[in-house]
């Protein structure tokens, strides 16, 4: 950034310091969505996203928001949203200094939310970092390392880049503060290789670049520092995060310090002021305040050191009974050391042997506390610890890996397995519908055969009945033509009884042939077909036996049809059965009854007569049984001859039934 562009944003902040607070636009953007909130859920997920940003806003205003959620939240049933609201007054505790409280508060959160869960992860990262920092600005490096190392581990493994960088530059950021430049070196390095090049890794990138420009400053490698706090100044400038720009202005005023480019140590130090002036924050950061008392001293105003180190070593907690809120606590015992380091130089160069005496006691009694408390081999056995834990997660992490290859293995084996399956399935499938194709074609070419031979056997039927009828017909009907004029001829002489048997016989064969004509022709014949030929049958015999009265009764419901040779079997029994009682019973009444019902019909032929004999059953040709009893069971009907009680034969014919 330009020298030109620098002197605008101070200017602009200089204005804003008249308001009294700074306002960036992403506050801005983000107090609108609070405002723009449609219902509370939305409103504290809003005051949730502003938090994130707590130490870029002003603590009044955090105050307001904090608090707000917490309120809003106690008024649902949502507990995530409950935990959002803690998690922002935490942030809010933090930005005051106040280091119980905010532990406090995130301890609950982090027990609450699991790692594993991934509607819950983002709370418990966000939580254990708060915490983390929070033990770090108390100096606590071997507790703030100790969840900053599970975190890492817990980022790697569920592949959380934006966390895993903002905690590895934690860790390194730590080794800075324990003089530890190259160590600090290493972990920035991975922390840079972990952040993105995308916009929401900017701020991570920032802090990073200031952090190695740190390192260098330490290493004496002035040139590298300067090139890289130039990377962090502007990356911040970018994101507008005010409060790190300043301390990396601070940062940067030392290390033009050291390069002995004065005029831009000063204009660094000038804007850093800027920016704490107009967030109303000037006391808020030791470092900042070490740099001002630098440039006390180096401007003679030895004084004004003197007071703003003392101002700066209040100790206090929000706890604290009595205690002042809007001012600042230096509880750390590494930032208490800066001022009591500050304080030193001021009083010797100020010439107060007595002061400058008592403040070297109260550093060496600074350096013991915190040497007792952050030794370098427990802290170097919990890097260990760190190192150990993550070979064996990378132990661990091949496992899976193998597990999981093997499971996909498994799994392709099982598709496999279960893909033969499905094959074999639709094989059978396709066999048996290939099988019912094959048996419906049969089927279809059977019934086609059928059909080409019902079909055959009807032309032949018509054929042989038109033969009949033309041929044979005609000729039987020419007898009877002839005999008829031969009849009156010989009517008196000894061959007239020859010629009338003749002529009986003749007129027989052309009845007959009538008859089986009749049956021939039709492609069906109903019932009532059959009654009436039963009918025309008994009309032509009745004149040989006028003294016997034949009566034919219809009770026919349904009309079913029979084939013409069924018909002529029937019509045949029945022909069959009138002729024995005619000839054989004696008897004076004969009746022929034809009935049907919705499902079957029966034809009866009655006698009065004599009654037939039970031995005539067991002659197969006797009196035409046999015959009878042939096509009854060619057609597959029932025929039965039943004894009647005032005397005589019934014949009855009917369907046979089947169990």
């Amino acid at each position: 950034m330009t020298i030109v562009y620098r002197h605008i944003l101070i200017l602009l902040l200089l204005f804003f310091s008249f308001t009294g607070k700074t306002q960036t636009r992403l506050i801005d953007s983000l107090k609108q969505h609070i405002y723009q909130a449609k219902n509370n859920e939305q409103k504290i997920e809003a005051i949730f996203t502003l938090c994130n940003e707590y130490k870029n806003i002003t603590r009044d205003t955090l105050d307001h928001y904090t608090f707000l959620a917490r309120e809003l939240a106690a008024n649902t049933d949502n507990e995530r949203l409950k935990q959002m609201a803690e998690l922002a007054v935490a942030c809010d505790y933090a930005r005051w200094g106040w280091a119980d409280s905010a532990i406090f508060t995130v301890d609950p959160l982090i027990a609450a939310n699991k790692v594993t869960d991934p509607k819950q992860r983002d709370i418990y990262f966000k939580a254990s970092r708060l915490k983390a920092m929070t033990y770090a600005s108390r100096s606590r490096f071997r507790d703030a390392l100790t969840i900053l190392y599970r975190v890492v581990s817990e980022a790697e493994a569920y592949k959380d880049s934006l966390t895993l960088g903002e905690n590895l530059n934690s860790i390194g950021s730590i080794a800075l503060a324990r003089n530890q430049p190259q160590d600090a070196l290493q972990w920035l390095s991975r922390a840079l290789l972990a952040a993105g090049g995308d916009a929401r890794f900017k701020p991570v990138r920032a802090a990073v670049f200031v952090n190695v420009a740190d390192a260098y400053h330490q290493l004496g490698k002035t040139d590298s520092a300067i090139v890289y706090i130039k990377k962090g100044v502007e990356l911040f400038e970018q994101v507008e995060n005010l409060t790190n720009l300043a301390i990396a202005l601070q940062k940067q005023s030392s290390i033009y310090t050291t390069a002995g480019d004065f005029p831009a140590a000063e204009q660094s130090l000038k804007n850093m002021i800027a920016l704490r002036k107009a967030s109303g924050d000037g006391a808020m950061y030791a470092g900042d305040n070490i740099s001002l008392a630098e440039f006390y001293l180096q401007t003679n105003q030895v004084k004004k050191a003197i007071q703003l180190c003392k101002e700066a070593l209040v100790m206090g907690d929000v706890r604290s009974p009595g205690a002042d809120f809007s001012m600042i606590y230096t509880n750390a015992i590494t930032v208490r050391l800066d001022y009591y380091q500050m304080l030193a130089r001021c009083y010797k160069q100020n010439g107060d042997a007595a002061a400058y005496q008592h403040t070297l006691e109260q550093i060496l009694e600074a350096k013991d506390s915190l040497y007792q408390y952050n030794s370098a081999q427990a802290i170097a056995e919990l890097q260990t610890k760190y190192e150990v834990q993550k070979k064996e997660n990378t132990i661990i992490q091949q496992k899976l890996d193998i597990t999981n290859k093997n499971n996909r293995f498994y799994a392709l084996l099982g598709i496999a397995f279960f893909a033969l399956v499905i094959a074999w399935i639709m094989f059978t499938g396709y066999r048996k519908r290939e099988k019912i194709k094959m048996n419906a074609m049969l089927e279809k070419e059977k019934s086609i055969t059928l059909q080409s031979i019902a079909k055959a056997e009807e032309n032949e039927r018509k054929r042989i009945a038109a033969d009949l009828h033309d041929n044979l017909g005609a000729y039987a009907a020419s007898i009877v033509s002839n005999l008829d004029v031969i009849e009156p001829v010989i009517n008196h002489s000894p061959g007239s009884i020859a010629v009338q048997e003749l002529r009986n016989n003749s007129q027989a064969i052309v009845a007959q042939l009538n008859d089986t004509i009749w049956a021939l022709k039709k492609d069906a014949l109903s019932l009532t077909a059959i009654s009436d030929r039963i009918k025309i049958f008994i009309q032509r015999i009745h004149r040989s036996y006028p003294h016997i009265v034949i009566n034919t009764i219809e009770k026919i419901d349904n009309d079913f049809l029979l084939s013409p040779s069924h018909a002529f079997h029937l019509f045949r029994i029945a022909q069959e059965s009138v002729n024995n009682a005619l000839r054989h019973s004696k008897a004076k009444e004969i009746t022929v009854t034809i009935e049907s019902t919705a499902n079957t019909w029966k034809v009866l032929i009655t006698d009065d007569g004599t009654g037939i004999k039970q031995e005539s059953f067991s002659q197969a040709g006797g009196n035409g049984l046999g015959n009878m009893r042939e096509r009854a069971a060619e057609a597959g009907w029932s025929i039965e001859w039943l004894s009647n009680k005032a005397g005589g034969t019934t014949v009855a014919i009917s369907p046979a039934t089947t169990n």
